[in-house]
């Protein structure tokens, strides 16, 4: 078993995500998409974090990735990488929590919908174009993340805004060559 990132006993970690997660168990599912399924695991400690679990069919390619792109990346409007796993029994990744979900679980909640007024949604959008901006002109190499969409990015209790799913970015070589397949969700590609 590998674990990173993280100072700890990586096999005490793996038990206390899986305790935290009941075996990830449905009832502390939080979120799903096409490479994984995202839960809320409270440690003992009271530590909160949501934690990505890879499906087992995908490739070890976007799960590498994910982990590439983040683990150099320091930005508050980048979800924070906390460390990740990579076991017989399975692969996840552990992010830091953000209280109100996604973007788009949001805008679909009428009471947090209300809450929204128009200076947080400009604010919203300044955290995603401060990442973004962070991302294409200031890391260690350039980062095309390629899948941003509402659902991807994440808000916290002050409706703070992170991007988040680094599993299809792209960390541009400035001396080779870069993106020359499509990837991405259908209606938020950049063509």
């Amino acid at each position: 078993m590998m674990f990173a990132i993280w100072n700890f006993d990586g096999e005490d970690v793996y038990k206390k995500i899986v305790d935290a997660t009941n075996n990830f168990s449905n009832a502390f599912c939080i979120g799903s998409g096409g490479n994984g399924s995202v839960y809320r695991a409270q440690l003992p400690t009271g530590e909160l974090f949501a934690v990505k679990k890879i499906h087992v069919a995908e490739d070890d390619e976007q799960f590498n990735r994910e982990i590439h792109s983040l683990v150099n990346i320091q930005h508050r409007n980048i979800a924070k990488l906390f460390g990740y796993c990579s076991a017989t029994q399975g692969r996840f990744l552990v992010y830091e929590y953000m209280d109100r979900g996604s973007l788009a679980a949001a805008l679909n909640c009428l009471g947090t919908a209300v809450e929204m007024d128009w200076a947080r949604r400009l604010n919203i959008v300044r955290d995603i174009a401060h990442a973004l901006s962070y991302m294409h002109h200031d890391c260690f190499a350039p980062i095309v993340h390629r899948d941003i969409k509402s659902s991807n990015v994440l808000l916290d209790l002050e409706f703070k805004a992170c991007i988040s799913d680094f599993g299809l970015a792209k960390i541009l070589d400035a001396n080779g060559s870069n993106c020359r397949n499509l990837a991405g969700t259908k209606g938020y590609l950049a063509l």
